[in-house]
């Protein structure tokens, strides 16, 4: 899907005569070039705005085009040279129209139908290539105002780390306490509502203009969809909520950590945090060279982390990328993971929780009328599905290997058979994705991403297996699991 292209590329036409960009140029372009203090100027002028965006849109459709021809003559290998020549250029134009262009990149980085193609990697880069705003000191002192004075000693200008809403600097307390202080963009949500008005409008033409860019849902309703996620995280006191309750709920656990949030030191548009440094999951050789650190056992921690979010708290960080993550030693064996960014989260249903579990039990088990059970109660089946048809799809599956855990595999007999996915396209139709378990989809992605980085066996079931028997116990009451395991071992249904 090529939703964001059509709305986030822009340039000028002097730019469309510059020469083919270099990896080297690229970099050197968006360090060089990219003027953060005109993302103001481009929200409050409106019209220079719409001719970039316009201009930019008719080069990527123009890109599309050509990939396309080359595609049809069996050229993909000058079809995919295309697509990543205009994704490189679409990732610095985002960052040099600004925030907003910026965050839709992010999200369309993590959509399931750019994950295989050019465009991905490209917009993966503005997950944290993203230049800060000067200043950002003088700011966190006029958006706290006397607090400021009675309770910062200092703050250093210079940011640690900036994405495409804010950054964050470290600070002094005057009782010597060090901290992270987060400090949104000047007039953030003004260049928002300006944006999202002209987008709206331009995703509204698309839509009476029936113009399609391989997606069958109207734009304006994947704009929206879009624009919801960017409005949530705009008001620093919702992600300073979200990150008191992930401290709340990981409580118990030594090897997961957040930073504990100085709520009087904190507002809509600054987020005062505890000092909690570790080594970035994205600094895989840092790790390896850490002797308290084991990239292994991180991956695994990931993995259970987000099967506690998902089927215990029911309350997840939405944004695992691994800019937002980090490790430290000294408190859990090979380490102890840090989540940094609580922007995005989302909360599951109790049934949509409850519909996890079983999901992961039934595939554990391989068993398929336990895993229609768990879609019917997570709601990813439509009403009045063919059960029949699903179930034996999913049993297929099972059989053939398609579908199966390290856990089975290890212990299988033969080879995988040959009739993977029987059926699979008569049940498609079947199933539908609810909004909040999309995001958890988007989050598993990311975090299938990030583990695979560490451990190339990772593997979400595998690394929540010894916690799924565990959390049963706890939510069925030891007498009826092991009802259900006899049940099971004695074939009784």
């Amino acid at each position: 899907m090529y939703w964001l292209l059509a709305i986030a590329a822009s340039t000028t036409t002097h730019a469309f005569l510059k020469p083919a960009a270099t990896p080297r140029r690229t970099a050197l372009r968006a360090a060089k070039e990219v003027d953060t203090s005109r993302w103001e100027y481009y929200a409050k002028h409106p019209m220079a705005r719409g001719a970039k965006l316009g201009a930019g849109a008719c080069r990527v459709f123009y890109a599309e085009w050509r990939a396309r021809r080359h595609a049809r003559k069996s050229r993909d290998a000058k079809a995919d040279a295309v697509r990543s020549k205009a994704a490189a250029r679409v990732a610095d134009l985002l960052i040099a129209l600004g925030p907003t262009y910026v965050k839709l990149g992010q999200i369309a980085s993590c959509r399931k139908e750019l994950e295989k193609t050019p465009w991905a990697a490209a917009l993966q880069r503005l997950q944290d290539d993203v230049p800060g705003f000067d200043g950002g000191g003088a700011e966190i002192a006029r958006c706290l105002g006397p607090r400021y004075a009675a309770h910062f000693a200092s703050v250093d200008d210079r940011p640690v780390a900036a994405a495409s809403l804010g950054q964050v600097h470290l600070g002094v307390l005057r009782n010597g306490t060090r901290v992270a202080v987060k400090v949104q963009r000047p007039a953030l949500r003004e260049i928002y509502d300006r944006d999202v008005t002209l987008l709206r409008k331009m995703f509204a033409f698309l839509d009476r203009r029936k113009w399609k860019v391989g997606v069958e849902q109207k734009w304006l309703d994947i704009f929206d969809d879009a624009a919801a996620l960017l409005y949530r995280e705009i008001d620093y006191r919702v992600e300073a909520s979200h990150c008191e309750r992930f401290r709340s709920d990981f409580s118990g656990v030594p090897w997961v950590a957040a930073p504990a949030v100085y709520p009087e030191l904190s507002g809509e548009t600054v987020l005062t945090m505890e000092y909690l440094p570790g080594v970035s999951l994205k600094d895989l050789d840092a790790i390896a060279a850490d002797p308290e650190l084991d990239a292994r056992s991180l991956a695994t921690r990931l993995g259970q982390a987000y099967f506690l979010q998902f089927c215990k708290h029911r309350f997840f960080n939405t944004d695992p990328h691994a800019g937002n993550l980090a490790a430290d030693g000294g408190f859990a064996p090979g380490g102890r993971l840090i989540f940094y960014d609580f922007g995005q989260a989302a909360a599951l249903s109790a049934d949509e929780a409850a519909g996890a579990l079983g999901l992961l039990e039934g595939i554990i088990d391989a068993d398929a009328a336990k895993t229609v059970d768990a879609f019917e109660r997570m709601g990813v089946v439509k009403n009045g599905f063919d059960r029949a048809a699903v179930e034996a799809t999913i049993a297929s599956n099972f059989r053939s290997g398609l579908v199966t855990s390290r856990a089975q595999r290890a212990v299988a007999a033969g080879e995988p058979g040959d009739d993977a996915g029987d059926g699979a396209p008569a049940v498609l139709g079947d199933f539908q994705l609810p909004a909040t378990l999309a995001f958890a989809s988007r989050a598993m992605s990311q975090m299938q991403g990030v583990g695979l980085a560490l451990d190339s066996e990772f593997e979400f079931i595998a690394a929540s297996a010894p916690l799924v028997a565990e959390l049963a116990i706890e939510e069925k009451g030891v007498a009826t699991y092991l009802q259900d395991e006899l049940k099971k071992k004695l074939k009784l249904g």
